[in-house]
């Protein structure tokens, strides 16, 4: 199975070294593995599951920052200093585990297997994930930023869906599904757009045969129409 993140940085042998010296740890859907203000104690490995990451504003409301799933590291924040406080909280988006190892024996165990580089390698790739989401949220024309996110959460968290065949029996369109809870507000957050503009979008992703939409999913069809839409050119 597939690592994300930090995890695809690492050899096999030296991920099972770092889950192997953890405690593992079981989250509910919905459960806090972790919560914005308290002092982090230790890192999370993700080994299977969904989770979001959202910044919990002064009113209460919550602005989605980023999804993560196997492979991906938590609370890293807790590397640069034991009494920094936790800047998100990261919820479970179903069942999920992880391998949990403090602070100090992280550290010890990334010195032992010479992950230094990966351990900042992953961190540019966090701030790199980050400046694209924000220039996509602040520069993106309206029609474009509903693309942009939907391809950004297949990236993540997208299952393969078969794809149709032509009359030779070659794949028509790829296509991957997002079975993952998320509210349209949270969607709608993580573009940038308002609920309004969310739902004219979605229509029109609808009636092009881009995307079909259910209970706690959404399937993409079309992905190639979909990446040129996000790219501002008209699917072929």
């Amino acid at each position: 199975m597939d690592r994300h993140g930090f995890g695809e940085l690492v050899t096999d042998e030296q991920w099972e070294r770092l889950t192997a010296s953890a405690m593992t740890r079981r989250f509910a859907r919905g459960e806090a593995l972790l919560r914005q203000g308290e002092v982090g104690g230790g890192v999370h490995l993700m080994l299977n599951g969904r989770a979001k990451v959202v910044s919990i504003r002064a009113d209460g409301s919550c602005v989605p920052l980023a999804f993560r799933t196997r492979g991906e590291m938590l609370g890293e924040s807790v590397l640069a200093g034991a009494e920094r406080p936790r800047n998100a909280t990261v919820t479970a988006l179903c069942p999920s585990t992880t391998a949990f190892l403090p602070a100090d024996r992280f550290r010890r165990v990334v010195d032992e297997l010479d992950l230094g580089s990966a351990l900042w390698h992953s961190a540019l790739m966090r701030q790199d994930e980050g400046d694209r989401l924000r220039v996509q949220q602040a520069s993106l024309p309206a029609d474009r930023r509903l693309p942009a996110a939907l391809l950004h959460l297949a990236s993540v968290m997208g299952e393969p869906l078969p794809a149709p065949v032509s009359e030779d029996g070659a794949p028509v369109t790829r296509g991957c599904l997002l079975g993952v809870p998320l509210a349209q507000s949270e969607i709608a957050g993580f573009a940038g757009m308002s609920r309004t503009s969310l739902h004219h979008a979605y229509t029109s992703l609808r009636e092009r045969g881009v995307i079909r939409t259910g209970r706690q999913y959404v399937a993409i069809l079309d992905l190639e129409a979909l990446e040129a839409l996000a790219a501002g050119d008209e699917p072929v």
